[in-house]
């Protein structure tokens, strides 16, 4: 969190939407490797529409699915 407050310049609304989106990919790709390691978090998340529930990522998440297909 740090390393991207420190290195995504500016006190602008531009740079603040910025570190928002890059702090919320890094919190999903988090979840997504504790999911794999923990099983209390598959247990929480055991599908990725409840990642999408509880993360309120589900716009994101459909254009990423049509990406990687």
């Amino acid at each position: 969190m740090f390393l991207i407050s420190s290195s995504v310049h500016g006190s602008d609304e531009h740079g603040r939407l910025l570190r928002r989106t890059l702090m919320r990919y890094v919190n999903l790709t988090s979840l997504l490797i504790f999911r794999s390691v923990s099983t209390a978090v598959y247990k929480r998340f055991p599908t990725m529409d409840h990642v999408v529930e509880a993360e309120r990522i589900g716009n994101k998440l459909k254009s990423f699915e049509k990406q990687s297909s």
